[in-house]
């Protein structure tokens, strides 16, 4: 954590590197040392652009989290935070590379009028979570549909239904699915995970990616759950 203090503090929620290879086997199940390798690197990302925010920065990973249920780990680690003194809490997962230091500046940004922000995930999801001590309730935040694709939904429907002022970010993409691995790669192949997947998943150009629903009944070894801030 930053030494300064604010009323806002960024919440990275994720688990460690091996245990997200091991629920996620994105390179299949005999490469978990490569797909544990993936998420450093996805851990790493996450944690320069968080630094590059302007608040106290905060990563709990499953050895600080307290809990039975994501949703109760979740919303233990808000309640946490306010406890603490912090006013606004804003999460993210580490599992969206598209992510950058400016949506967490528009979301810190959107705090300082508004009680909820949120960035939705393409595939339903959220990647960037704010909400306001002001209104954060326990039970209602359990209650959302974690890790399913009507989460980004249901948090925007609830937020007009209880006329909470909120802001929506930028849809991201996230990558939990090793369809999303080697979409991603199709479309960043000069970034430094772009460059990890091709080598990984052995595919060498562009023309190959093309044939992506080959490439992904080949490499999809396995259904892997959606898990908000994040992935949260």
């Amino acid at each position: 954590m930053r030494l300064q203090r604010n009323k806002t503090v960024l919440l990275v929620f994720s688990l460690s590197a091996k245990i997200e290879a091991e629920r996620k086997p994105l390179f299949g199940a005999k490469k978990q040392k490569v797909s544990t390798q993936f998420f450093d690197l996805l851990i790493k990302n996450t944690l320069e652009v968080a630094n590059k925010s302007n608040v106290d920065v905060v990563w709990l990973d499953e050895t600080q989290q307290k809990g039975n249920t994501f949703a109760e780990r979740y919303a233990n680690a808000y309640k946490s935070l306010y406890a603490q003194g912090y006013t606004n809490v804003i999460s993210i997962g580490n599992d969206t590379p598209n992510l950058t230091a400016n949506h967490i500046q528009q979301a810190v940004d959107a705090m300082a009028t508004k009680k909820v922000v949120f960035g939705p995930s393409k595939d339903g999801g959220i990647y960037l979570f704010g909400v306001h001590k002001s209104i954060f309730n326990e039970d209602a935040f359990k209650n959302l549909p974690w890790l399913t694709s009507k989460l980004s939904k249901k948090i925007h429907t609830l937020a007009i239904a209880k006329n909470v002022p909120f802001t929506v970010l930028e849809t991201l993409k996230d990558l939990d699915t090793t369809a999303s691995v080697i979409c991603y790669a199709y479309e960043n192949p000069n970034s430094v995970l772009g460059s990890f997947i091709l080598f990984h998943t052995n595919i060498k150009s562009k023309s190959t990616l093309k044939t992506s629903n080959n490439l992904v009944a080949l490499f999809y070894t396995s259904s892997v759950s959606r898990r908000g801030p994040p992935r949260l």
